[in-house]
């Protein structure tokens, strides 16, 4: 009986050593984020991030990052994905009919040598246009990380 109150307490300590771990774990990938936010350059000089959030794939691994700084709004594959994808159509023709609405607002599609869609960069978002554009590409980076990954 003496063993059982034991295994427990070993249970416990264990239990909160993974969640010390965990929370150190997501600490490091934010501040890797942020180091190659300010690598590629979109985090401009003095401006900082309003809003950034990591999309993770079922194993944990990172599938895009959205960064929103004050007038553009990044989205970033870390696996490219094809444009034929219809999450990525969506997005781009939902982009498509922004840009037409808002005066100002434009996208750029970045690809990779394959022409697969590594990222969009929305630039001229306002706060009027901003919610609407987060939503799209939040939309998309999550339905694109529950994709499996190939």
């Amino acid at each position: 009986m003496s063993e059982k109150p034991r295994l427990e307490e070993l249970r416990e300590l264990l239990e909160r050593e993974i969640a010390e771990l965990e929370a150190r774990l997501q600490l490091y990938q934010q501040l890797l984020a942020l180091l190659e936010e300010c690598a590629t350059g979109a985090i401009p000089a003095g401006r900082g991030a309003r809003r950034g959030k990591e999309f993770r794939s079922r194993d944990g691994r990172v599938a895009a990052r959205l960064v929103a700084t004050r007038d553009t709004i990044r989205l970033s594959f870390t696996r490219p994905v094809p444009e034929q994808h219809p999450y990525v159509r969506y997005m781009l023709t939902a982009l498509e009919r922004l840009a037409a609405d808002y005066e100002g607002l434009e996208y750029t599609v970045e690809r990779d040598d394959e022409g697969k869609v590594a990222s969009v960069i929305v630039t001229g978002v306002t706060r009027d246009t901003e919610d609407e554009v987060y939503a799209v590409l939040e939309f998309a980076a999550k339905k694109v990380s529950e994709l499996p990954l190939r």
